[in-house]
C-alpha cells in the first residue's frame, strides 16, 4: 500500500468513542467499518448519528457489521471497547488482524500495548490517547460536547512509520493529533486526568464542573493527581513541573462533562477498575512506591461496583 492511497479502518466499539472517531474518519475520505453490538440493526436501518460543535451528520447507509460477520479486512483496526471486555479481545481481533495489520488502541489504562503485542506479534501496536468528551446517548446516535484531540504513541519503531499517515487521515476529519515520543510517560500522563476525575465523579456523583467548583473536591482531585505524579516518576516517567496545573486548568475550560465511568456505573455497566486503577497501582509498587489515596479510590469503586452490579457478595473484578 502506498503512503498516498487512503486508509481502511474497522473500528470494534462504535460508542462514544468510536462513533464519533469513526465519523471524523468517514467525513475526511477513509474507508470505515464499524463493528457494533446492540444496535447494529438500528444502525443497518437507520444509520450513525453525531451531534457535534464541529457539525450534525447523519450517515447514511454505513458499513456496519455484527462481530460475527465476515468483514473485510482494513489496514488499521481501532478498539473502542470498554476494558472490562478486554479478556475477549484476542476472540473478537483475531479475524481482523493479520501481518502488518495496525492495531490502534484507544482504550485507557496501562499495560494495554504490551498485551496486544503479546496476542498479536504480526500485528503493529500504536496507543491512540483520546481527549474527548462525547457520549452516546441513543442507539447510532452519538454526541460531542468537547474537545477531541487524539495523542499517538508507537509501542516500538515499526509503528513510528505509521504515525504520519494516521496523523493525515484523522487530519482530513478535522481531528487534531500529535505525537509523543514517549509510550509509558504518555499513559501516565493520562491517568493523572483519568483517576481522579473518573473515580470521584462516582464516588461524589458529580459531573466534572461541579467537581471542579468544589474547593475540597477540586482538592481531593489535585492530591490524587499529585500521588500519579509518584507513581509516573517511580517508573521513569517524570511530569514537568507545570504539568499538573496545566490539567486543572483544561479541566475548568471544560464543558460540563460526565466522565464514561460515571455513565457506566449509572448504567449498572462494570466499571473499568482493573485497567485505570489495578495496574497503575501495580505498577508503581513494583517500583517502590504507594499511591494510598488511589488504592483507597479502587477499593471504593470495586465495591460499589458489585453492589451496583448486584454482585455484593463476590469478590471478583
Amino acid at each position: 500500500m502506498s503512503d498516498s492511497t487512503p486508509l481502511s479502518f474497522t473500528i470494534l466499539g462504535t460508542g462514544a468513542l468510536g462513533g464519533f472517531y469513526g465519523s471524523r474518519l468517514l467525513l475526511g475520505g477513509a474507508t470505515v467499518r464499524f463493528i457494533a453490538h446492540s444496535d447494529v440493526d438500528w444502525i443497518r436501518a437507520h444509520g450513525l448519528r453525531v451531534d457535534s460543535p464541529l457539525g450534525d451528520h447523519l450517515f447514511h447507509p454505513v458499513e456496519v457489521y455484527a462481530s460475527s460477520d465476515l468483514i473485510p479486512p482494513s489496514a488499521v483496526v481501532c478498539i473502542g471497547l470498554k476494558t472490562t471486555l478486554n479478556d475477549r479481545l484476542p476472540e473478537l481481533l483475531a479475524p481482523l488482524v493479520g501481518a502488518g495489520t495496525v492495531i490502534l488502541n484507544w482504550q485507557n489504562g496501562l499495560t494495554l500495548e504490551e498485551e496486544l503485542a503479546a496476542c498479536f506479534p504480526q500485528a503493529v501496536v500504536i496507543a491512540g490517547l483520546c481527549f474527548l468528551c462525547s457520549n452516546k446517548v441513543g442507539p447510532g446516535h452519538i454526541v460531542h460536547l468537547d474537545y477531541g484531540r487524539i495523542s499517538l504513541a508507537a509501542r516500538d519503531e515499526p509503528g513510528l512509520v505509521w504515525l504520519p499517515r494516521l496523523q493525515a487521515a484523522f487530519g482530513a476529519g478535522g481531528i487534531e493529533t500529535d505525537v509523543q515520543p514517549s509510550l509509558p510517560a504518555a499513559r501516565w500522563r493520562k491517568l493523572a486526568w483519568n483517576i481522579p476525575f473518573n473515580g470521584l465523579s462516582v464516588l461524589l456523583d458529580r459531573n466534572t464542573d461541579a467537581i471542579m467548583a468544589d474547593p475540597e473536591a477540586r482538592a481531593l482531585a489535585e492530591r490524587l493527581m499529585h500521588e500519579v505524579a509518584a507513581g509516573a516518576a517511580a517508573c521513569g516517567v517524570p511530569f514537568a513541573p507545570d504539568f499538573i496545573p496545566q490539567l486543572l486548568a483544561a479541566t475548568e475550560r471544560m464543558a460540563p462533562y460526565a466522565p464514561s465511568m460515571r455513565l457506566d456505573f449509572l448504567a449498572k455497566r462494570p466499571l473499568e477498575v482493573e485497567y485505570l486503577y489495578r495496574r497503575p497501582l501495580r505498577e508503581a509498587a513494583r517500583h517502590g512506591v504507594r499511591m494510598p489515596g488511589v488504592e483507597t479510590i479502587a477499593a471504593q469503586l470495586s465495591l460499589l461496583d458489585r453492589a451496583n452490579r448486584g454482585d455484593s457478595a463476590s469478590g471478583a473484578e
